[in-house]
């Protein structure tokens, strides 16, 4: 058990899920602006993109306050631990709101048939990836062997990801569309792909506060 008031360690836990929940809430956000995208609403799609935007701000203040509070706690053993998963997790709201930023800028064509549900797959595997990192995050401090079986499912989805991956960049070279909304494509999909990246980079992070807590 850490060595550490425990209104601070609460605290410092409760702060840690408001940042999940805000950046899931942009995820989210994401996932829905891709549906408005396939059915041709530009205009939602950039409306949502502000929202993404705020959540993202949001996030980052939240941000800062952990790190404030993890500075007041001398005695916390992990500390240093604490203070990457915060830095790592944020990063996942500023993805989200650049990928909703070049979906946003790929206009007059939307894919079809299997590209669309490649599409789909890898982004609802992102957010599920976000979903079970969150859940992780709100029963580590009273499970945290649970918390390791949440963090394995980021871990799955990363990987079932990285195969979506390679299938759309195949799909993409063999459609018949011009050389600058190809490019568009192709990059929404590689940010999309270290979105989930850095969402497991942060699972990992909080591994290692779980495996400490376990003992």
């Amino acid at each position: 058990m850490f060595n550490i008031d425990g209104n601070r360690e609460r605290a410092i836990f409760d702060i840690m899920q408001e940042h999940i929940r805000v950046i899931t809430s942009a995820v989210r956000e994401f996932e829905l602006s891709l549906d408005d995208w396939m059915q041709g609403n530009v205009k939602l799609v950039e409306e949502r993109l502000e929202k993404i935007s705020n959540y993202a701000k949001e996030a980052d203040k939240i941000k800062r306050s952990i790190i404030d509070e993890l500075s007041l706690a001398a005695s916390l053993l992990q500390r240093e631990d604490f203070m990457r998963f915060a830095l790592i997790v944020d990063k996942i709201a500023d993805y989200t709101e650049g990928m909703c930023f070049r979906l946003s800028g790929i206009r007059n064509w939307k894919p079809r048939g299997v590209v669309a549900e490649d599409i789909r797959n890898m982004v609802s595997t992102f957010t599920h990836a976000v979903e079970k990192l969150r859940e992780a995050v709100n029963i580590l401090s009273e499970d945290a062997e649970r918390a390791l079986s949440a963090i394995l499912e980021v871990d799955s989805a990363e990987r079932f990801a990285d195969q979506i991956h390679r299938t759309i960049e195949q799909s993409l070279f063999e459609l018949n569309v011009d050389h600058r909304t190809l490019i568009r494509l192709l990059n929404l999909i590689s940010h999309i792909e270290d979105a989930v990246d850095v969402t497991q980079e942060a699972a990992e992070a909080l591994r290692i506060i779980a495996i400490i807590r376990i003992g």
